[in-house]
Parts: structure tokens; C-alpha cells; sequence
């Protein structure tokens, strides 16, 4: 398996509540990041709660999605478990009603890349050297890029880009965003925690990713730029590495 992550509390935040994980299911790559959000109570049990358990059902069944067709159905209901196990765990730990988590997931078969997401952490593909946004913000700056009111440059900086509006945590069925996409093997997917993409250019996230075997080192410099450039947050990535099944 070609895959590495990492996540780093930064100098500003007493507590870090991003979580991650990577894991091979059969012959597929099951990435995931989550964000605590802004400092919610708990966030960091919420975000861990996601990860856990978006990773145990592809640990269970995911296996057993044999058809690519029937992928975006399946994550939307793994999706919304894992939702239901954050209420769960509000109603049995009063203190922690209002917890809540962006949640971003990518599976990765051979060639075929599916994305699902909800919030503000991102999926980025290396494509050659193009570096390709494959999700959307779901906060309030996003929604202006969306509609061409600001450039994706001023979103880093306004205001609403602290205000999530797609949360797992919330009392209601969740829709997430789902994405697939063929890619090339050599290609590197990664997600990664508004810590990071929010105090990297475009350039300086492509200038970390020489040596496209070494994920490890690439994390480590994502990390290292994102802290040079002045982040604030926690910071966290996952990486990996489109292979042929037999080489990974």
C-alpha cells in the first residue's frame, strides 16, 4: 500500500480536533479526514467518532460492493450511520450535545477514484503537474466562489469561510457530496483539514510533491509549508498513491 497521513495541533489551538485514517479493504484504498468544527464543544470526539466509524463499515461491507454503480448509495448510508453514531453518543454524554464534524472520504480502486463529502476538509488530485480542487466548501466562502462573487484567493481570508453550513452532528438525514472520478496510475489523491490548503498556494502544495513515492516526505513538507505560512489551525493530510492492485 502507497499511502501515508499525518496531522499536526499547530502553535495557536490548545487541542487538535482533526482525525484521520488510511487502511486497505481488499484491493481498494479507504482514506479519511475529519475536522472538529470551529471549536465546537468536543469536536475532537465527534471528528474521531466519524473517522472510526466510516473505516469500520468499509472494514465490514465494503467488500462486499461489487458494482461501482452502487457506490454512491453505499457511502450516503455509511455517511449517515456514522452521523447517527455522533447523536448516539450526544444523548449518552450530555456535555457533548452540539458536537459536530466535516467529514471528507476517498476510495481508491486501481483507476477509479470515489469521493465522498460533507463540510470543509478537501480531496485534491496530482495530475501530472496539475493540482485539481475535487470537492466543494460547504461553508459560506465557498458558496460565493460558487456563484463567482470572490476568487477562490479571497475565500482563504473571509470571514465565512468559518462558517460550516454541512456538518455531521446534525439531526437530519445527510446528503453528502459523492464524486467519481477515472484517473492514471502515478496520480497521488489527497485529503486534507482547512489547516493546510487554507495557508498553501496551489504552487507551493505542487512544489511539496517531488518524489511522488515518498508520501511520508511529502506530508511532512505539506505540513511544514502550511506552518511557515502562518496556520493557525490543525493541519492534517492523507496521501495516496494510485498503483496497480498487484504492486500494492
Amino acid at each position: 500500500m502507497l499511502a501515508f497521513g499525518m496531522t499536526e495541533k499547530g502553535p495557536v489551538r490548545d487541542m487538535n480536533e482533526d482525525s484521520f485514517a488510511y487502511e486497505m479493504v481488499g484491493n481498494c484504498l479507504c482514506m479519511a479526514v475529519a475536522d472538529g468544527v470551529g471549536g465546537e464543544a468536543c469536536g475532537e470526539i465527534a471528528s474521531r467518532l466519524a473517522v472510526d466509524s466510516v473505516m469500520q463499515a468499509f472494514k465490514e461491507s465494503l467488500p462486499f460492493v461489487k458494482d461501482r454503480e452502487a457506490l454512491p448509495a453505499y457511502l450516503k448510508t455509511v455517511f449517515n450511520k456514522a452521523n447517527i453514531n455522533i447523536l448516539h453518543d450526544c444523548l449518552e454524554h450530555r456535555e457533548r450535545m452540539g458536537m459536530c464534524t466535516t467529514l471528507t472520504v476517498a476510495l481508491l480502486k486501481d483507476t477509479e477514484l470515489t469521493i465522498a463529502h460533507i463540510g470543509d476538509s478537501r480531496g485534491y488530485l496530482l495530475h501530472g503537474s496539475e493540482l485539481i480542487k475535487l470537492t466543494e466548501d460547504h461553508n459560506e466562502a465557498g458558496n460565493l466562489v460558487k456563484q463567482g462573487r470572490i476568487t477562490e484567493a479571497e475565500a482563504k481570508h473571509h470571514p465565512g469561510r468559518n462558517r460550516v453550513f454541512k456538518v455531521l452532528g446534525e439531526n437530519q438525514y445527510l446528503n453528502p457530496d459523492i464524486y467519481s472520478y477515472n484517473i492514471n496510475y502515478g496520480d497521488l489523491v489527497f485529503l486534507c483539514s482547512d489547516g493546510l490548503f487554507s495557508f498553501l498556494s496551489n504552487e507551493q502544495f505542487k512544489a511539496c510533491t517531488a518524489g511522488r513515492n515518498d508520501l511520508e516526505g511529502i506530508c511532512v513538507k505539506l505540513i511544514e509549508k502550511a506552518l511557515e505560512g502562518g496556520s493557525s489551525d490543525n493541519i492534517t493530510v492523507t496521501a495516496g498513491k494510485a498503483e496497480p492492485a498487484a504492486e500494492l
